[in-house]
């Protein structure tokens, strides 16, 4: 069925996410906003709480070879986890390697989402955001990979003239929208893993933005829409706000590319909605400055991607996703750098925020720069590019 749902609140809640066990000695500290170690006590008390709830809907799915059981008591959340996972058709008829217990009825003061690292459960109250189930399973499996040399990253993944791409990029940074081009063939959206063999999807389904959602400028993502909508599984989220989202299935993308695991990516790119002008529209880097701008992640904020952020704003995300990489920076940094050099990866830095008059770069503008990298392997490449980064650090 389709839904319509105006969530509180209406974006995540990093500030109240909470993580138990002594595998928490792996977290990274220096990061207490998104990385913060709780009481034990304090778990299992809403644990147990929680756990004698009432809960219709209990989907199971694999992810990179971890089964995570979901338990939720919302008609709404289990479609959108239907939407971006792969369920499976009997949940007792697999061995979960995590739990998650996700309720809407329970009465708490803030949203609490807490995550017992060594017991492998989860928590979520307080909200009916639909992003907290989602970025709970992509930190849990980002937590996880990095111990099996797997690099989970939050970015894009596309083929385009015989070439495997990757775009990383924060919220509102366009990273679905460069993705979805209708010459491209959209592997994933939002949430990807690096092994040994290539790069693979961590869903299988697409949660985009719809502000300023049309057939001219985004026709992949509309036609995909309009077909989830006939087939009765469109999760449509805060309508007419500034982080509105659609949810739907990636298999109603007519360009997906059907497979779930490809080769190693020839190209990566980094997008930066650069609301300074500072940074030209396209940069080939390497080096020290690949490592820099990934550890820092920079762009500007746009607003509702997180409760409490209203307007524009500058923000640095270590790995282009800090509220979902709780290890040290350098230990996906670390990974990134040796599958670039292994694999002798090209990278870009995409602006695709404004110019240096302060006027946004034209989505066609910023496409056609991408393709022309991929094609021809060649960018406009700033020198002063890393020098403007530690100027915005300090």
């Amino acid at each position: 069925m389709n839904i319509n749902i105006t969530t509180h609140p209406t974006g995540r809640s990093p500030e109240n996410k909470w993580y138990f066990g002594s595998r928490t000695e792996a977290l990274d500290l220096t990061r207490p906003k998104y990385n913060r170690i709780g009481k034990e006590e304090d778990f299992w008390d809403l644990h147990w709480k929680v756990y004698g709830l009432d809960y219709p809907h209990v989907l199971v799915f694999y992810t990179c070879g971890i089964c995570f059981r979901v338990h939720t008591n919302d008609d709404r959340h289990a479609q959108f986890v239907r939407n971006m996972f792969t369920v499976e058709d009997d949940p007792w008829d697999h061995s979960s390697d995590w739990e998650i217990y996700h309720n809407t009825d329970y009465k708490v003061d803030t949203p609490k989402i807490y995550v017992h690292l060594n017991e492998k459960r989860g928590i979520i109250v307080g909200t009916t955001f639909l992003g907290e189930i989602k970025k709970s399973v992509f930190g849990i499996v980002s937590f996880e990979l990095p111990e099996h040399k797997v690099l989970p990253m939050h970015c894009s993944a596309f083929t385009y003239n015989d070439s495997t791409n990757l775009m990383f990029g924060l919220s509102g940074t366009g990273k679905t929208t460069l993705s979805s081009d209708p010459d491209y063939k959209l592997i994933g959206d939002d949430e990807i893993a690096w092994n040994l063999e290539g790069v693979n999807m961590i869903e299988t389904g697409c949660y985009a933005k719809s502000e300023g959602l049309s057939p001219e400028t985004h026709p992949t993502i509309f036609n995909a829409v309009e077909l989830a909508r006939s087939n009765n599984c469109l999760v449509e989220e805060n309508p007419g706000a500034a982080n509105a989202r659609l949810s739907y299935p990636l298999n109603l993308v007519e360009n997906a590319y059907k497979t779930k695991e490809l080769d190693h990516p020839t190209n990566i790119f980094f997008l930066t909605m650069d609301a300074k002008g500072v940074f030209p529209p396209i940069s080939k880097i390497s080096g020290n400055t690949v490592r820099r701008f990934f550890e820092t992640g920079y762009t500007s904020q746009m607003p509702g991607t997180e409760k409490g952020v209203d307007e524009i704003r500058p923000l640095f995300s270590p790995c282009y996703g800090s509220p979902f990489m709780p290890r040290a920076v350098s230990e996906y940094s670390d990974l990134l750098m040796d599958k670039i050099d292994t694999y002798n990866v090209n990278v870009y830095l995409v602006n695709t925020g404004m110019d240096k008059d302060g006027k946004r770069f034209p989505l066609e503008f910023t496409r056609q720069c991408v393709k022309d990298a991929i094609v021809t392997g060649r960018a406009d490449n700033s020198e002063q590019v890393l020098q403007t980064l530690e100027g915005l650090l300090n």
